[in-house]
């Protein structure tokens, strides 16, 4: 008697995301054995200046985030006369879909491609941060992402670590994990999520001096 199985795809796809980080790191490793790429660094001219840097802030940025975790960064965490930022970018290699075709001519091309967008990225806001006279160094990855963040931020012995939400769906954040909630529970020190603005206040048209009376009248309230 023969029997007949049938696999339903989304098995297949569950196998595949759960090996496809594996294959990332394999394929990466083999096409950039340096794996991180330093691509600025500014420090400040004054010895005395940079010598008084006591803090490593690591901001994890992509094409998505990169704009509001830069500027929610400034507002509210960085201090020019302490800090050194370090911006980091994890760039993937999306691998075709079937294993057996050789690839390597497209694997190719697509890691220059993924390289200088994340090299040209990098520059812009590290460039930003240079000049606000904010010591920086931009440093470009590869790899599975939360992986990558996790090892620099060891590796730089980061004191906080900022970076934004992906907002994937239900589905794709269980069968993929997320990036922020494996930071959270395994870098080695404090992360912060910034979120995009419209989620902050999806309706809100004030401005933030109009939110920060709001907020000092209600510490009144409390003391009154």
């Amino acid at each position: 008697m023969i029997y007949t199985f049938f696999v339903p795809s989304f098995c297949f796809n569950y196998h595949f995301a759960f090996f496809l980080p594996l294959l990332h790191n394999t394929m990466a490793n083999k096409r950039d054995r340096r794996r991180d790429t330093i691509v600025e660094y500014y420090d400040h001219e004054n010895e005395a200046v940079q010598s008084k840097l006591d803090r490593v802030v690591m901001v994890s940025i992509d094409e998505n985030s990169a704009e509001y975790v830069y500027n929610w960064t400034l507002d509210n965490i960085v201090q020019p006369e302490r800090d050194l930022v370090v911006l980091t970018h994890v760039r993937i290699l999306e691998l075709p879909m079937a294993p057996y075709v050789d690839s390597t001519g497209y694997l190719e091309e697509e890691a220059e491609e993924r390289r200088q967008e994340s090299h040209e990225l990098l520059k812009a806001y590290a460039s930003r941060l240079w000049h606000k006279r904010i010591a920086c160094k931009a440093i470009s990855m590869i790899g599975e992402p939360k992986n990558e963040i996790v090892r620099k931020a060891t590796e730089i012995k980061a004191d906080m670590l900022i970076m934004g939400s992906r907002n994937m769906g239900t589905i794709k954040r269980t069968i993929l994990g997320s990036v922020s909630t494996y930071c959270v529970h395994n870098a080695p020190c404090s992360v912060i999520i910034a979120k995009p603005p419209m989620e902050l206040h999806p309706d809100d048209a004030t401005s933030k001096q109009n939110r920060r009376r709001s907020i000092l009248s209600r510490i009144t309230s409390f003391n009154s």
